[in-house]
């Protein structure tokens, strides 16, 4: 936990967020301060949640922070169920928000690039009743073909991004092999010049240019060799791969016979029938219930520690009254007489038995959507890594075709580039002969000139010629840098000549105004100190006679709210007053118009009397039950044989008729005639 912590007030106290927390003061927070950090993080991802919960309604707040989890596909604790983890979230709880925020903090590039991705690729819902309209689906299928598109354009950006090149590299690329480019062409114009002139130019040319052909021919081949072994190693793989799978269904498919199947078959349909029928209704009936429950507590007013008592109480004298009723049915119930007491007890053990298996039904294909959600995770996470996803099927087809045309591509730049290499081969050996005659021709003429008395002179002027070049050039140079300076020169001093001109007047005008400030700045200063004082005295007797006007006002808002319950206390002594001497007086036999009146007394007596009326013929009729009794017990257990003994003849009678006999009945007597 100290971990956790440590790792959340990290980074929120560094950039973007720039809190300024501590463990301590973290971990105190508040459950409002704890979701406003949580609103603050999911922010940084989509600026929509950008919003002071305060200004919102908590109803508001819990729903858009559970949905924005949602679509960032946040998994909660396994120990921790779905109901919990929204009460978490709606009271603020910390061991509920710390895990978010640590999960939030962990990946925040990639759930920022899923917030991103989230605003194009979740659909909108639609009600089916609406898509019956054929404009809407039209519009419809063309936003889900959108989708798609974004979905391609998405994968090739990532793909270009994650490739590592650049527009900066490929331009320069570009630009050297442009220069490159020219630079060949130069030389090979050079070189076609010189060549034109030889005998066996053709010749030479038409078995270089044969010469290449093979070649390029014979790379053709090479490649096409490693394309077909490629190929027949691919076809072995899959052949190897159909034979394992053919292996694979032969073996699931020994024992197995269409009965076997067809069992399988019922047995997961009524599993499924049970769960349809039975298990979900049930479900859904409690939930309504819990539903109806929380309606009507929500709908009730706010209760008071009175009412929670008298509620509790209420509930122990209900409770008490369920356990007197069972008592009651529980004593006058006979175990030994009831025969359905063990198929009802084998009864509840299927049913249990029925309900566990469908919970462990329902965890194991919950387990099996959890394990399919991460799959398809790691799938998107292979494919931002990777730039593809494992392809299958007739996607794959389509990979293979498309970089069957790109080889082909590849293969024909890359004879290309073979072919002007070895132009460029052909050019060098030129570049080289060429410079070897230019080298023997030097030779020659220094050979010449020394013979003549001229030694060096051809070094001499190659070096006059390079440095008369320099020369002129630095001159020009030197010229140029010159002018420009002294131009920029003349107009600075231009520039601030006018604008000297321009500050005088205002320099003149400002040196009046400067003292004109200072005085004026220690008038304020002094008007200031004595405000400031006069001020302080002010607050502080306001400050004080605000207090006394608070007591004072207290006080007088406690003597009015007794003066008033002191009022209301004489209002009600004063009616039972009038209520005890009216009691009094048709007691004693007041005046002959009150005569008609009822006082109280005569009429609880009136009450008690009826009471004890029906207490008497109550227990009169216990009384009667009781003696009465004894006798229907009797005539019931006399009724129960003579049942049984009519059941008796009535077994006889069918079985007698079984035994392929006549019988016949008379007055008194039963006669089989055998046949």
């Amino acid at each position: 936990m100290s971990d956790q912590l440590k790792f959340i007030v990290e980074h929120l106290n560094d950039k973007p967020f720039n809190k300024n927390f501590n463990l301590i003061s973290f971990d105190s927070s508040s459950p409002d301060q704890l979701l406003q950090v949580v609103s603050d993080v999911l922010a940084e991802m989509d600026p929509s949640h950008s919003i002071d919960i305060r200004t919102e309604e908590p109803e508001a707040t819990t729903l858009r922070i559970l949905n924005a989890l949602r679509i960032l596909k946040y998994k909660p604790p396994p120990d921790i169920t779905l109901k919990a983890f929204g009460q978490g979230i709606v009271q603020g709880d910390k061991l509920i928000l710390h895990p978010v925020l640590e999960w939030l903090l962990h990946n925040m590039e990639d759930l920022r690039k899923r917030t991103y991705l989230a605003k194009f690729l979740v659909k909108l819902e639609v009600p089916p009743d609406i898509l019956g309209d054929a404009d809407i689906a039209a519009m419809y299928e063309q936003y889900e073909n959108l989708i798609e598109e974004f979905k391609l354009i998405h994968k090739e950006t990532e793909t270009v991004k994650n490739s590592g090149y650049s527009v900066g590299e490929l331009k320069s690329d570009m630009e050297a092999m442009e220069k490159e480019r020219d630079i060949v062409l130069n030389r090979i114009q050079q070189v076609q010049r010189k060549v034109e002139g030889s005998p066996s130019f053709e010749a030479m040319l038409h078995a270089a240019h044969e010469l290449r052909i093979q070649r390029e021919r014979e790379k053709e081949l090479i490649n096409q060799q490693q394309d077909e072994e490629s190929a027949l190693s691919h076809r072995d793989q899959r052949l190897q791969r159909l034979q394992q799978q053919l292996k694979d269904l032969r073996h699931a498919s020994v024992g197995a016979t269409p009965q076997g199947l067809l069992q399988r078959l019922e047995e997961e349909t009524s599993v499924n029938s049970y769960i349809a029928k039975q298990k979900l209704p049930r479900e859904i009936e409690a939930r309504e219930q819990e539903v109806a429950i929380m309606s009507a507590v929500i709908a009730e007013p706010a209760m008071g520690r009175s009412d929670l008592d008298a509620l509790n109480s209420k509930l122990q004298a209900v409770n008490s009254e369920i356990s007197q009723l069972v008592q009651r049915h529980l004593a006058t119930k006979n175990p030994a007489e009831d025969k359905l007491a063990p198929f009802r007890q084998q009864a509840a053990i299927i049913a249990r038995k029925k309900d566990s298996t469908a919970e462990q039904l329902a965890e194991m294909r919950s387990r099996v959507a959890a394990l399919e959600e991460e799959l398809q995770e790691k799938q998107s996470q292979l494919q931002a890594v990777a730039g593809d996803a494992v392809l299958r099927g007739e996607e794959f087809k389509r990979y293979v075709s498309k970089l069957r045309g790109r080889s082909s591509l590849y293969k024909r730049h890359r004879s290309q580039l073979s072919a002007l290499k070895a132009e460029s081969g052909v050019l060098s050996w030129t570049v080289q002969t060429l410079k070897l005659r230019t080298e023997k021709t030097m030779a020659g003429m220094e050979k010449v000139a020394a013979k003549h008395g001229m030694l060096g002179i051809l070094e001499s002027e190659s070096l006059l010629d390079e440095m008369a070049l320099q020369k002129n050039e630095l001159d020009m140079v030197k010229g140029q840098s010159l002018e420009q300076i002294s131009g920029l020169v003349l107009e600075l001093r231009e520039q601030i000549a006018s604008r000297k001109a321009q500050l005088a007047p205002i320099i003149k005008e400002l040196r009046p105004l400067r003292e004109k400030c200072k005085e004026l700045t220690s008038d304020y200063d002094q008007a200031k100190q004595k405000y400031d004082a006069a001020s302080a005295g002010f607050d502080s007797s306001i400050a004080k006679l605000e207090q006394e006007t608070n007591t004072l006002q207290a006080e007088r808002d406690a003597w009015e709210s007794e003066c008033q319950i002191l009022e209301a206390k004489c209002v009600i002594m004063a009616t039972d007053l009038e209520r005890v001497a009216e009691e009094i007086r048709l007691y004693k036999g007041g005046d002959s118009a009150e005569k008609g009146k009822t006082s109280v007394r005569e009429l609880l007596g009136v009450a008690i009397a009826e009471r004890e009326k029906q207490s008497r013929t109550l227990k009169e009729e216990q009384k009667a039950v009781q003696e009465v009794q004894i006798n229907n017990q009797l005539q019931k257990q006399l009724w129960s044989q003579i049942q049984e003994l009519m059941e008796a003849k009535l077994q006889c009678y069918k079985t007698a008729k079984e035994m392929s006999g006549t019988v016949t009945i008379e007055q008194g007597s039963e006669t089989l005639v055998l046949q």
